[in-house]
């Protein structure tokens, strides 16, 4: 199978409606099936069940098939090193120009910080850290992956919404067909016994319900106000060309297991050489012999010809071999994005670490993901909002949490702006002393994940320490006491010289 990335499902229909419902879904599921088939095949492939897709015309009988699962070594890297530390989400900005005129700016940025803090609480409670590693899984493996929000019908503690990581493989999202690709319908259904599809489909407006049976016209179709105004269903994607993490390097993966399944039919055939008899002949007493002692006694024939005896056997150069494999597999590891398991060639610190081996390529496609993931994690906010906006005040644990716009919050991944922190602020602290602009400051050393945010919000406390190094700088210079290590004292040869004969 030549896997090129998942298809996205696009419509013409401007607007859908309970007349044209079934002329989209029908269209949107041609493309979707032939999504399926593939995604199925590389959740197989994850799991193990990788096909040689070879025949092995010479000595049929002796076909051992060794895989070495690296979909699966792929997958759980990347899985464990993008989303082994939880997706949360921090204030993006301190200072609210839409609020300065309403509040005093320290009331503002208190309220801001308690409302995120409740939003964190709420899908801490929706277990969303492990769902993200489910969704995280799903995309990886078939290249999208979707979440689902709905509001909750009983409240019972903080979270006034559930969320669900549906299966892709009965999910999908389709797009208006023009410049700005914005979703217009979110799909989910199940499979029966007897093959039914019960399906709910989701506009910004409508909540549709329909039954497609095997054989016949589908169902009634029913529909109902979609409350929130969004659609609950978002797609994410673990790259624009909708690939999966492993996909890229399938073809090579194959031939690395051919080529290891070789090495160990090498083995077998050497094992169970063929004898090769020249001169010879055999009763079935000499041969019961050989099967029994394993042992072969010859001798000339009278005409003078040499009686030979040997196994056949021609083994595979097993130093060549392993040059082989060791190219293929590190193909595999650049190419997907994954670092190698050898030791580091010099020093072990932090920084040589994060350079060798692939690290460095890793942090960089993560740092790509991350950009990619944000967009459909501020989807999932949208309809996260939505839903507090229509709670009633006593569903909510603060009712100023209906404020919130998806601008105010930022998507936080803490794996890689806290890796060697120490040395970065080290860094930042001697750039800003020397003078050097504070946002590109902050944008070289990457300890933030916005850069101008965090130089305007700490550009007032900079100032002030700036101002206090100053003054306490001048008073040194009065009292002629050292600073940084240099003597400031007047050098008197280098004063101007009294002149002779002035009147003073």
């Amino acid at each position: 199978m030549f896997l090129h990335g998942r298809r996205q499902i696009f419509t013409d229909v401007k607007r859908i409606t309970k007349d044209n419902l079934l002329l989209v879904l029908n269209d949107a599921f041609i493309i979707h099936e032939r999504n399926v088939a593939e995604m199925d095949y590389l959740m197989r492939y994850e799991r193990g069940d990788q096909p040689l897709n070879r025949e092995k015309e010479i000595r049929p009988e002796i076909d051992i098939q060794a895989q070495e699962n690296h979909a699966a070594e792929i997958t759980s890297f990347k899985i464990g090193y993008e989303f082994g530390s939880p997706v949360t989400f921090v204030q993006r900005a301190k200072v609210d120009a839409k609020s300065q005129n309403k509040e005093p700016p320290e009331q503002g940025e208190k309220k801001d910080d308690i409302r995120i803090s409740l939003l964190n609480e709420m899908m801490f409670e929706e277990n969303k850290p492990a769902k993200d590693v489910q969704l995280a899984r799903n995309f990886k493996i078939c290249g999208v992956g979707y979440r689902m929000f709905r509001a909750k019908r009983d409240i019972d503690g903080v979270a006034v919404f559930d969320m669900a990581i549906p299966n892709p493989l009965t999910t999908f999202v389709v797009y208006a067909n023009d410049a700005y690709r914005e979703p217009v319908l979110g799909v989910s259904y199940s499979v029966t016994a007897d093959g039914r599809k019960i399906i709910g489909a989701y506009t910004k407006d409508t909540y549709f319900s329909l039954d497609i049976p095997t054989i016949g016209p589908a169902g009634g179709i029913k529909e109902e106000p979609n409350l929130i105004g969004e659609i609950p269903i978002i797609e994410y994607v673990n790259d624009y060309d909708r690939m999966g993490c492993f996909e890229r390097v399938i073809p090579i993966m194959d031939a690395l297991n051919v080529t290891n399944s070789d090495r160990v039919n090498d083995i077998a055939q050497y094992v169970q050489n063929i004898l090769w008899m020249h001169n010879c002949q055999l009763d079935k007493e000499q041969k019961k012999v050989i099967q029994d002692g394993g042992v072969i006694i010859t001798k000339s024939n009278g005409d003078g010809k040499e009686a030979k005896i040997a196994y056949v056997s021609a083994p595979l150069n097993q130093q060549e071999t392993q040059t082989l494999v060791d190219y293929q597999y590190e193909q595999v590891l650049q190419i997907s994005g994954t670092p190698g398991r050898e030791k580091t060639s010099g020093g072990n610190t932090g920084s040589a670490i994060l350079l060798s081996n692939g690290w460095q390529l890793a942090e960089t496609q993560a740092k790509a993901m991350e950009l990619v993931f944000s967009e459909a994690e501020k989807r999932s906010l949208r309809v996260v909002l939505a839903i507090i906006k229509k709670c009633k005040d006593d569903e909510l644990p603060d009712v100023s949490m209906r404020d919130l716009r998806v601008s105010d919050i930022l998507v936080k991944f803490s794996r890689n702006k806290t890796y060697d922190l120490v040395s970065r602020v080290n860094a930042l602290v001697t750039l800003v002393d020397r003078g050097f602009n504070l946002e590109k400051s902050v944008e070289l050393v990457d300890i933030s994940d916005d850069p101008l945010q965090f130089a305007i919000d700490s550009q007032e406390m900079v100032d002030k320490i700036r101002l206090s190094k100053k003054q306490e700088s001048e008073q040194k210079s009065k009292a002629n006491v050292p600073v940084d290590g240099i003597e400031n004292k007047t050098n008197e040869s280098m004063q101007p010289s009294s002149v002779p004969n002035v009147d003073k």
